[in-house]
C-alpha cells in the first residue's frame, strides 16, 4: 500500500493524567499503520479560547513533568517513524501545537490522534484502502465516549456534552502547505480549502461500514480530576461522583448507556483482564 499517513499528536502529562500506560499503548496501536508519528509536546498558556486551556499551573517551564517524555523517547521505533517536538516555554493553544506537527508533516493524510483514543485494526485497514481507491478530503466518525469506566459510553447520538459529532480526525495533507485553522473543532486546510468542505467520508459511512472511534478520556478519576482542572470546570469531577454512586444517573444531561460492543484488542488485554 503507498498511501501514507502521518498521525499527529499533541500531549501534555499523558503518564500522570491517563490510566497506565494508556499513551505507549496508543502509539503502540497505530504504530505498524503509520508513515510517521509526530507528537508535539508542552503544556497551554491559552486564555482566549476555552478548549486550548490553560496548564501553566501543572508546570514551571511548560513541559511534562511525569515521564510522559521519557515513554515517548524510549519507545522502540526500528523504523525511525517517531518525531517529537518539544516545547520551548508554553504553547498558545491547542491549535498552535497542531500546525507544528502539521509543518514538517509528510504524510498524503493527518491523521489527529488523541493519546487516549483507541480504533480497531481491522478498521485502521479498511479505512487505509478506501484512502487508496478514492480522493476523499476528510473521514468522520462517530465515537464511543466513554465516561465512568470501560462499560459505559455517552450515547452516541446525544450531543448535549462529550459526544461533538461528528468527530473529524483524519484531513488530506499536502506536505509544507496544509494547516490547521483551529484544533476544536478540528479544520484543516489543504489546496486552500478546508477539509471538511470537500469530499468526506461522513460518520453515517464510516458508521455504515462497522467503524467506530474509541474515546477513553473519563475511564479513571485522575483523567477527569485534569479534565476539571483543564477545562475550568468542576462538574466534570461533580457528575462522575454522581454516577459512579448511581449508573442510572445521567451525567450532563446525557445518556450513559452499557456499552455492549467490543474494545480494541490493545484495550481488552492491557486494561479489561
Amino acid at each position: 500500500m503507498s498511501i501514507k499517513i502521518t498521525f499527529g499528536m499533541i500531549v501534555f502529562n499523558a503518564e500522570k493524567n491517563l490510566p497506565d500506560g494508556m499513551l505507549y499503548n496508543c502509539i503502540k496501536n497505530i504504530y505498524d499503520f503509520a508513515h510517521e508519528i509526530i507528537i508535539v509536546e508542552g503544556a497551554t498558556k491559552a486564555v482566549n479560547h476555552y478548549f486550548d486551556g490553560d496548564t501553566s499551573k501543572f508546570t514551571n517551564d511548560g513541559k511534562s513533568n511525569d515521564g510522559t517524555l521519557d515513554i515517548i523517547k524510549s519507545f522502540p521505533d526500528p523504523q525511525n517513524k517517531i518525531k517529537l517536538i518539544e516545547s520551548k516555554g508554553f504553547w498558545d493553544g491547542k491549535t498552535q501545537m497542531c500546525n507544528e506537527y502539521a509543518k514538517i508533516a509528510t504524510g498524503d493524510y493527518i491523521w489527529q490522534l488523541d493519546s487516549d483514543e483507541f480504533y480497531h485494526h481491522e478498521d485502521i485497514e479498511s479505512l487505509l484502502l478506501i484512502l487508496e481507491k478514492k480522493k476523499i478530503d476528510a473521514v468522520h466518525f462517530y465515537a464511543n465516549h466513554f465516561f465512568g469506566g470501560y462499560d459505559y459510553c455517552i450515547n452516541e447520538t446525544d450531543s448535549k456534552w462529550a459526544n461533538q459529532i461528528p468527530w473529524m480526525r483524519i484531513f488530506r495533507n499536502v506536505p509544507g502547505k496544509s494547516y490547521w485553522i483551529s484544533h476544536e473543532p478540528p479544520n484543516y486546510v489543504c489546496d486552500n480549502t478546508v477539509c471538511n468542505t470537500g469530499k468526506v467520508l461522513t460518520r453515517d459511512q464510516t458508521l455504515a461500514l462497522g467503524i467506530k472511534l474509541y474515546h477513553y478520556s473519563y475511564v479513571e478519576l485522575n483523567q477527569v480530576k485534569f479534565k476539571a482542572s483543564f477545562y475550568k470546570n468542576e462538574k466534570c469531577l461533580e457528575e462522575w461522583n454522581k454516577f459512579d454512586k448511581d449508573k442510572n444517573y445521567k451525567p450532563f444531561g446525557c445518556h450513559n448507556i452499557k456499552f455492549i460492543g467490543e474494545h480494541p484488542k490493545i484495550i481488552q488485554d492491557k486494561y479489561l483482564l
